[in-house]
């Protein structure tokens, strides 16, 4: 019996050892293509939503531990994000422009469809772009930017979206 669970655990160390190698390849293998990519230049978006004057500035943000194993191919993203209000279902377009993991520039487009909606999002538009041009795209999660939270909410969504077309 002692030869059979000696030869057992010899074949779980070896699986083991395989296992570890394996990952070892796959993190090489990404650290020397992350190195390798090309970047792109930091592309200027216009802002096409309507602005307005922010009737209050409690603008804040909540920021994850960037996570430095996820990459991100540089580009310019779009997503819609969508959140509900008391005025139903609403959207807001986000654009993204991603350099080496970070944001270069971002533009948002009021797209709700009842009166209050679009007043809280054209606030959040004349607002958001400080709290987040500049930061990794992980670490982007707004709360409450110019008294909208419900707007922010459809950013995150956008957010999310993004993340997931511009994965590497």
């Amino acid at each position: 019996m002692d030869s059979n669970h000696s030869d057992k655990n010899k074949q779980i160390i070896a699986t083991l050892a395989v296992l570890v190698v394996v990952v070892l390849i796959v993190i090489g293998t990404k650290v020397y293509n992350s190195g390798s990519e090309d970047t792109v230049a930091d592309t200027a978006l216009s802002q096409t939503g309507s602005s307005a004057v922010s009737s209050g500035t409690n603008n804040s943000a909540s920021t994850a531990s960037t996570n430095s194993s996820s990459t991100y191919k540089d580009g310019t993203y779009n997503a819609t994000g969508t959140y509900s209000s008391p005025g139903g279902s609403q959207e807001i377009g986000v654009s993204i422009a991603i350099s080496n993991g970070t944001v270069t520039a971002t533009t948002a487009t009021d797209k709700a469809t009842d009166r209050e909606s679009q007043e809280f999002q054209k606030d959040f538009i004349s607002s958001y772009k400080s709290l987040v041009v500049g930061k990794s795209l992980d670490s982007i999660s707004l709360s409450r930017v110019s008294g909208s939270s419900l707007t922010s909410q459809g950013f995150n969504n956008a957010i999310t979206q993004i993340k997931e077309q511009a994965k590497a």
